[in-house]
């Protein structure tokens, strides 16, 4: 495949150009994954029965003496809204990553401190995953600490604005280290929603091929965004001229004939290095990628 020579400069930009589109889609979709702007509804919904909690142990949950009577007597805050009681997080254990992202606290950070692996349970929306006793304990004093800490630097000063901004910038941080980790699976993800689209645009969209049991879903223009939010879900898509694109891994994406041959292969490598920049190819124009896939087999690398 030929490819525009670029020079050493303008090479380096446009793999730091794509390295951050890549990083606003990744910031983007972590925040509607993680629910962190439904975090603030589901303690609010709580609010009505926060006088059914006793807060009488809470120098045992971790809450220093100031930074309770200051919430306590605050005028906009209840208890409920800044320290953690074991009892909540027992009862609804997917809360969890509200008080950690208010104690400032990433997911490795409590595995570190308190020896327990959060993850799994802040995703639990129904609750499946309940805590015993010990580790509602352990992870109350925990967060409750750092929130105190939190209260303490403020001077007690701390609004509920600051609260919920506390929140935003803590799921933040998440997100950006989860990032380093995650920038080669959202570079996939990214090249396999601008394909399906551009098939989309050439009327060859059949059908997607689910990565669970045997079944397809027929294209259907009202839900394709929903399932390019969701691609993670498919494990290709079936197109009307009897071909098929399947992804994978070595390669990313294979594109089959319609007797079973692969006449295409598409290899995505993303990377935040920009030692590395010059290793990687530029993403080519998908319109001019389509030409070519089904004039024999190609390996062709978009980053």
């Amino acid at each position: 495949m030929s490819t525009v020579p670029l020079d050493e400069t303008n090479l380096l930009s446009e793999a730091h150009r794509i390295n951050y589109r890549l990083r606003s889609t990744f910031f983007y979709r972590k925040l509607k994954d993680y629910k962190t702007l439904s975090l603030r509804t589901k303690i609010d919904a709580l609010l009505s029965v926060n006088h059914l909690y006793s807060w009488d142990n809470w120098a045992e949950w971790g809450i220093g003496e100031e930074a309770f009577t200051y919430i306590n007597e605050h005028s906009n805050l209840q208890l409920m809204q800044v320290f953690c009681h074991p009892r909540l997080i027992r009862e609804y254990s997917s809360l969890l990553a509200y008080y950690r992202n208010i104690a400032a606290l990433s997911q490795k950070a409590v595995k570190y401190l308190a020896a327990i692996d959060v993850k799994k349970i802040e995703l639990d929306q129904e609750n499946k995953y309940p805590l015993g006793e010990d580790k509602a304990l352990a992870l109350s004093r925990l967060f409750n600490e750092h929130i105190s800490l939190i209260i303490d630097s403020s001077i007690e000063s701390l609004t509920e604005e600051e609260l919920y901004g506390i929140l935003l910038a803590s799921t933040g941080t998440q997100i950006d280290s989860s990032w380093r980790n995650a920038i080669g699976e959202e570079a996939e993800k990214v090249v396999q929603r601008l394909l399906i689209k551009e098939v989309k645009e050439r009327n060859l969209l059949a059908a997607f091929i689910p990565r669970q049991g045997t079944g397809v879903e027929v294209y259907n223009p009202g839900r394709l965004e929903e399932q390019l939010r969701n691609i993670e879900d498919y494990r290709g898509v079936m197109l009307a001229n009897h071909t098929s694109i399947l992804f994978s891994s070595e390669p990313d994406i294979s594109l089959l004939s319609n007797q079973g041959t692969t006449v295409g292969v598409i290899e995505i490598k993303g990377g935040t290095d920009p030692a590395g920049a010059l290793e990687r190819n530029v993403m080519v124009l998908l319109k001019n990628l389509l030409k070519k896939f089904f004039g024999g087999t190609q390996r062709l690398n978009l980053f």
